[in-house]
């Protein structure tokens, strides 16, 4: 979480370097008119830029994930880059709405005063752009479009709208944001041009909307994916959860434990994420996912996942990969979280580390024969696992954690589950003396 706040802040510093070197300087701040249009541009320039960043990490391009920490890190900051938008998008309509509408008085031939009527002039303000016979069009689709995107990035970040229709609101988000930057060019002022600002705008503007094309395809054609067969599951009644495997019909890149893919059982849908559970056997040909019924989609899990059913598989993605230079190192895995660290215990099977490991799998159903699996993958990988029943044992915290594992602050802390838990853990943790950099969490959550 800290990179994802560490890459928004330099995001925004930035553009606001460039409108800063760029406009400050030719603003009057003892008018109010200079301000408010240097407010204006502003607030376009920020919303315009970080929703076309927004759009192109997206684009789940893979040589970015050492960058930013990983696909979920990219997609959490996907997001807050569209939540900031949407201020900037509102400040932008209310500032420019509000332009010239309190002219100065006048008084008239008989002395008394008169409010000044504002009027425009369509010859005068089509001057102000290098493509007049565009400005009418680009002013015109100002308010709408502003709207309509204001409306999508609202509707996206309301986690209740299935993932389908959420789909399709990004699909529409697409087209949108190329009239806004359409709308963005055609109104700048001639002499930003030749500024960073300008530059910036065209780059921006151009990069979004080539983005926004690639993805409206992608709604149609889908992201590059593997063919395969579910070959078999294994339904865990007091869990809700299913274990499926999955046979390769096309050649697959391999993966490492900890990451996830993206399988699509219906067009309709879409693609959905989860964690693989097994590590890769070229010789064997299969990889894994658990599934828990959790949403809409998940509902109908069995369903979906029938043995002979043909899916798509996009990945793998993801950078939870227990790779660090600590020699201790401390698991917790929530819920359906536990399985990034399944797939790594089975990885382990086959190849032992010398790294000392303890797993707190930490639950409120209780399944003996999930519980019986999980502790045999424990045995066989070497790792010490520590059931946390929360009927039973209370909830898993920091106090816990430090009494069961003395040597807690030489070791590094993976987590997977609930953002929440994460967080309180890791303050804890953190205010105990662990260095924040030695707290490891996947973020699983694509919307």
């Amino acid at each position: 979480m800290r990179r994802v706040i560490l890459s928004l802040t330099t995001i925004v510093m930035l553009l606001l370097l460039i409108f800063g070197i760029s406009s400050l300087s030719a603003v009057d701040f003892t008018d109010q008119k200079s301000v408010a249009q240097a407010f204006t541009q502003l607030t376009g320039f920020l919303s315009l830029g970080m929703m076309a960043i927004a759009i192109v990490l997206a684009l789940r391009l893979r040589w970015l994930e050492p960058v930013f920490g990983g696909l979920d890190k990219i997609y959490r900051l996907h997001k807050w880059l569209a939540i900031g938008a949407l201020p900037m998008l509102l400040a932008h309509w209310l500032i420019k709405t509000g332009e010239g509408h309190h002219p100065e008085a006048t008084v008239d031939a008989a002395g008394n005063t008169v409010a000044a009527v504002h009027t425009f002039d369509p010859v005068q303000l089509a001057t102000q752009t290098l493509f007049p016979s565009l400005y009418g069009p680009a002013r015109g689709i100002a308010q709408p479009i502003l709207f309509l995107l204001f409306a999508l990035l609202a509707l996206a970040l309301i986690k209740r709208i299935p993932y389908r229709i959420f789909r399709k609101v990004h699909f529409v988000m697409g087209i949108a944001f190329v009239i806004f930057a359409y709308h963005s060019v055609i109104l700048m002022r001639p002499e930003y041009w030749s500024t960073p600002f300008g530059w910036s705008t065209v780059a921006l503007s151009v990069i979004g909307s080539l983005a926004s094309i690639y993805l409206v395809v992608i709604h149609f054609k889908g992201f590059p994916s593997s063919r395969a067969v579910v070959a078999s599951t294994h339904y865990f009644p007091e869990l809700k959860v299913l274990e499926i495997d999955l046979d390769m019909q096309e050649a697959w890149r391999g993966h490492k434990p900890g990451q996830f893919v993206f399988v699509e059982t219906d067009r309709k849908e879409g693609p959905h994420p989860f964690t693989l559970s097994t590590h890769w056997s070229p010789e064997s040909g299969r990889i894994g996912i658990i599934a828990k019924e959790l949403g809409d989609y998940t509902a109908k899990i069995r369903e979906r996942f029938a043995p002979g059913t043909p899916v798509k598989i996009n990945g793998p993605y993801g950078r939870f990969n227990f790779e660090c230079k600590k020699q201790r190192q401390v698991w917790i895995g929530a819920g359906i979280g536990i399985t990034p660290f399944v797939a790594k215990m089975r990885d382990l099977a086959g190849t032992p580390s010398d790294k000392v490991v303890d797993l707190f799998h930490t639950t409120r159903e209780v399944s003996e024969e999930g519980l019986a699996r999980m502790q045999a993958d424990a045995d066989a990988a070497g790792v010490n696992l520590h059931i946390i029943i929360s009927e039973r044992d209370g909830r898993l915290n920091v106090a816990k954690l430090i009494a069961m594992v003395p040597d807690w602050k030489d070791a590094s802390f993976w987590f997977c589950g609930p953002s929440q838990f994460a967080e309180q853990l890791r303050k804890g943790l953190v205010a105990e003396g662990l260095s924040s950099g030695n707290f490891h969490q996947e973020l699983f959550e694509m919307r």
